[in-house]
């Protein structure tokens, strides 16, 4: 045993899934399995039938980072995103800053990308924003629950380092 340092707590258990829940009350993780092929692999990404989908699709988008790229904060007030990182590796940091949330305050760091895929479930409100980690081009699809308004966009944005929030993204 070393005579510094702190043991690191667990974060995941075998096989690699989460062993909590996410911080922040709404926030739902799928994990999504890549099912190797003769030809390469298959991941479903989306089924209507998973437990934890109780919206219908009305809109999916394919999101390109560039390197080292961070978005905005944003916010939505109708809209639940389901993103799903398909390339590289991004970091989706996560604010609650609704006030009948029972999760207020809490902050978290969720990681995505092709080699560990998952589909993480932002409900309306809750505060996001991506990063880029990898060092070349990265990519996520969200998957969303609303038709996107070109009139009146139902986006709250702040910038990354908005002192409003964390400094987590």
């Amino acid at each position: 045993m070393p005579s510094v340092g702190i043991r690191d707590g667990q974060t995941v258990v075998g096989g690699g899934a989460r062993c909590a829940p996410p911080k922040i009350s709404g926030v739902m993780i799928h994990e999504l399995g890549n099912v190797l092929t003769r030809s390469g692999s298959l991941t479903e990404i989306f089924r209507a039938d998973w437990p934890n989908i109780t919206k219908h699709v009305r809109q999916v988008n394919w999101t390109v980072l560039n390197p080292d790229a961070v978005t905005d904060w944003h916010a939505h007030n109708r809209q639940t995103d389901h993103i799903i990182g398909v390339g590289g590796n991004i970091k989706i940091a996560l604010w609650d800053g609704r006030d009948n949330s029972p999760t207020k305050g809490a902050s978290e760091i969720i990681r995505v990308g092709a080699a560990r895929p998952v589909m993480v479930i932002v409900p309306p409100e809750v505060w996001h924003g991506l990063r880029n980690e990898s060092g070349v081009l990265a990519a996520y699809i969200n998957i969303i629950d609303q038709l996107y308004d070109y009139e009146k966009p139902d986006n709250w944005r702040l910038t990354a380092h908005a002192q409003e929030l964390p400094d987590i993204l």
